[in-house]
């Protein structure tokens, strides 16, 4: 689990870098940059040193909260599958 916890963070995290740089410029044919929401909420709330935590930490709810409504409709089969794997 704790394997699975590392990589998967330094997955997300790398995904937040290389957004972050790729995506930061405008494209000459759109008036609005296209964005990831984790660079979106970077770059719309924090300000040089200004860091507004408020709209951070909704922008962060906003963000993850289709995948909270994802897992919880999916659990029952995920758990399912997984006790189901293990046999004794």
């Amino acid at each position: 689990m704790i394997s699975a916890f590392i990589f998967c963070l330094t997955l997300c995290w790398n995904e937040f870098i290389y957004a972050l740089t790729f995506l930061s410029t405008t494209s000459h044919l759109s008036t609005t940059p296209h964005k990831t929401v984790p660079v979106a909420i970077v770059n719309e709330f924090v300000d040089g040193d200004i860091y507004r935590w408020g709209s951070l930490m909704a922008g962060v709810l906003a963000g993850s909260l289709p995948l909270v409504i994802l897992y919880a409709f999916f659990v029952e089969h995920y758990v399912s599958a997984m006790t189901g794997a293990v046999k004794e």
